[in-house]
């Protein structure tokens, strides 16, 4: 008995040893997995989760302008355009041409008094049948960028900057010489008539409906726009 005892005592120590090195083991690999359940979303998950709030991600500027002001044109080519081609996924742009104008309604259609003249008028029609003719924003933005440049003669820009950007000009001509650009540029008065506070100063740029912090925005719009957003964009960081 006391021979059989003792050859069977390595035995034992050896398969308490395997016991607690298997007990050890198990330990981490419970460990391990707990502490990946615990945690809410892996990396990955974590990026797609920003990359669909990204996507959704929509900041709306509506600019108030008029066709032959030189701050509408400044601001339209150091800030909207350069502005609009860094985050144009993020970014709705809406124009509104008219500014200080005056409709008056009359048994024959509506007549214009504009701040800088009788060409100015002409030239707001035309950005007003632009934008109503030109469905994709980047077409219109591109377009009445192009003519605000040069809009002393509003009816040659128009030509020129269509072909340039292989533009039909024919049917946002009709428009002008009708009765339909008319109506779209009193449409775009009462839309600026009804904006609160009133406009004091062209151009006057909404941003999510607000035209606070008028001076900031002038100034970099980018910047402005970019500080609505939830999750930044890398042409916000530059």
């Amino acid at each position: 008995m006391g021979l059989g005892l003792r050859s069977k005592i390595p035995l034992i120590i050896i398969s308490v040893f395997l016991l607690w090195q298997s007990s050890k083991v198990w330990l981490t690999f419970t460990q391990e997995r707990t502490n990946r359940e615990a945690q809410p979303q892996d990396e990955s998950a974590i990026t797609t989760s920003q990359k669909d709030e990204f996507s959704q991600q929509r900041v709306h500027v509506a600019v108030y302008y008029e066709a032959l002001c030189p701050d509408s044109r400044n601001f339209f080519l150091k800030q909207l355009l350069p502005t609009y081609r860094k985050i144009a996924d993020i970014i709705e742009v809406e124009l509104i041409p008219y500014g200080k104008a005056t409709t008056v309604k009359t048994e024959d259609g509506y007549k214009f008094m504009c701040q800088h003249g009788p060409t100015e008028c002409n030239a707001n029609i035309i950005h007003a049948c632009s934008i109503d003719i030109l469905k994709n924003s980047s077409s219109q933005l591109e377009y009445i960028s192009c003519m605000i440049q040069r809009n002393l003669q509003p009816v040659y820009i128009m030509e020129t900057c269509a072909q340039k950007m292989n533009i039909d000009y024919q049917e946002i001509f009709k428009c002008f010489t009708g009765e339909r650009g008319k109506e779209l540029l009193a449409k775009h008065g009462e839309r600026t008539n009804s904006l609160q506070p009133r406009i004091s100063f062209i151009p006057t740029i909404t941003i999510d409906g607000r035209s606070d912090q008028q001076a900031r925005i002038l100034k970099n719009l980018l910047r402005e726009v970019c500080l609505r957003l939830k999750v930044t964009p890398e042409a916000c960081k530059l």
